[in-house]
């Protein structure tokens, strides 16, 4: 190749990249201006327009709670049996049993306790059964009220087997058929029992049931619970309201009586000692006469307990706190060292997020106890939020009862003495949680 072809052959080379070069520039060019016409229109739009986040305000509930490791104190008596035999127990812990009243059967066998058990449980169906049968054309109940209570009755049903409460799993099994029963003829079915009642009782007569050869019997009457742990005279119940803490952490276990087979609690009430700080002791009983306790080991919920005192040699020392109760099932009955959660405060309220909290300055006015202006009107600077009403925000008042890092809880009472004459917020309002440029007054789009 001479130099006049090489010559044009660079020349060429270089017209194509210009081209390309040429090319990408206009590409660039036309993205550039369509960046420009996008960022224009956002601006007009953003200009015209008000982007808010928002959300409802809800009632909401939250307590405060003292988490403390509690001693149950109960006035229990030892039943005790000297005869010889096997035991079947005839009551459930917790049910009652009167002065007298027999607790458990002795027999010869484990097979004689095993078909007594067995009859016993054929019984109850067959009765409820035949209870269902003859009380069908008397039903005067309606659907809603049936499937509410089967539904009461499943969470029932749910809390016992996660509790391991078995005796109660079997109360509520029956408690089902019965309601199912009752939905049936409600909803027009038959409540036909026949052929189950007809199995059930050939079932019990084949059941060689033995009537025992003996019986146990309580001297007092009260709750029953077939359990002992040695600490049933560990502690005089009668001095409970003298007790301390080292009463408490230094009592000692002791061996129940060897014949003993259960015992009986003799008394309604029953105690929750709790050794407490002196600021676990102020929590708990400022101001509180009856609390709401938790015991997550044996309940789902809580039970109502009025406090009694806290025993300290000062206000700023270590203490027993001193908890009562008259609430009992089978749970309670055997309980003795136990996790609590005492509920020491509740604070209920509308529930709004903290980013949606404003400060504003607003028109005040003092009132006097009979709701009388008291002084002129004046400036002051309230907590609040922005609320849409239709398209316009108004900023409104509130009185923060509870703070938590990302909510707080606000008063709904329309009259609340800390807005100074000022209207808060009402439940289910458009509380303006993010959003920019947000004054009082404003009209949003």
């Amino acid at each position: 190749m001479d130099d006049a072809q090489s010559r044009e052959l660079q020349r060429k080379k270089r017209r194509q990249r210009r081209k390309r070069i040429s090319i990408a520039g206009k590409i660039l060019t036309s993205i550039f201006f369509l960046f420009l016409l996008c960022y224009a229109a956002m601006l007009v739009y953003t200009s015209n327009f008000t982007m808010l986040i928002t959300e409802q305000a809800d009632l909401y509930e939250i307590s405060d709670s003292v988490e403390v490791e509690a001693v149950a104190l109960r006035s229990e008596q030892y039943i005790t049996n000297s005869k010889k035999g096997i035991i079947s127990y005839t009551l459930d812990d917790g049910e009652k049993v009167r002065s007298g009243g027999t607790v458990a059967r002795l027999f010869n066998s484990e097979n004689e306790v095993e078909n007594w058990q067995r009859y016993n449980t054929v019984q109850s169906e067959l009765e409820l059964l035949q209870q269902m049968t003859n009380s069908a054309d008397k039903m005067f109940v309606d659907l809603d009220t049936v499937n509410l209570q089967i539904k009461n009755e499943f969470v029932f049903y749910k809390n016992q087997i996660t509790q391991n409460k078995l005796n109660m799993v079997s109360q509520s099994k029956y408690e089902l058929l019965k309601l199912f029963n009752e939905k049936t003829v409600v909803t027009g079915g038959s409540a036909d029992f026949d052929e189950r009642i007809a199995s059930l009782q050939n079932e019990l007569d084949s059941i060689p049931v033995s009537e025992g050869i003996g019986t146990v019997k309580s001297k007092n009457s009260g709750f029953f619970s077939s359990k002992t742990d040695g600490f049933e005279l560990s502690l005089n119940y009668d001095d409970v309201e003298k007790m301390t803490a080292d009463d408490v952490n230094n009592m000692i276990k002791k061996d129940p009586p060897s014949n003993s087979v259960g015992k009986v609690i003799d008394t309604i009430n029953w105690y929750l000692l709790c050794p407490v700080t002196s600021e676990q002791a102020l929590m708990a009983a400022a101001g509180n006469s009856v609390v709401d306790v938790s015991i997550p080991r044996v309940m789902s919920g809580s039970i109502p307990a009025n406090v009694v005192g806290v025993n300290q040699n000062s206000k700023t020392s270590n203490g027993l706190l001193i908890l009562k109760s008259d609430y009992m099932d089978a749970a309670i009955a055997n309980i003795r060292k136990e996790n609590i959660a005492i509920k020491t405060y509740t604070y209920s309220g509308l529930r709004v997020s903290r980013s949606a909290i404003h400060n504003h300055v607003m028109e005040a006015q003092d009132y006097d106890s009979d709701g009388e202006e008291v002084g002129e009107p004046y400036e002051k600077e309230f907590q609040g939020v922005y609320v849409l009403y239709g398209k316009r925000l108004r900023f409104v008042p509130v009185h923060i009862i509870y703070a938590d890092s990302d909510f707080v809880i606000c008063s709904n009472v329309p009259n609340d003495p800390e807005l100074k004459g000022n209207k808060t917020i009402a439940l289910h309002d458009t509380i303006v949680v993010k959003g920019k440029e947000l004054y009082d007054d404003k009209i949003v789009r």
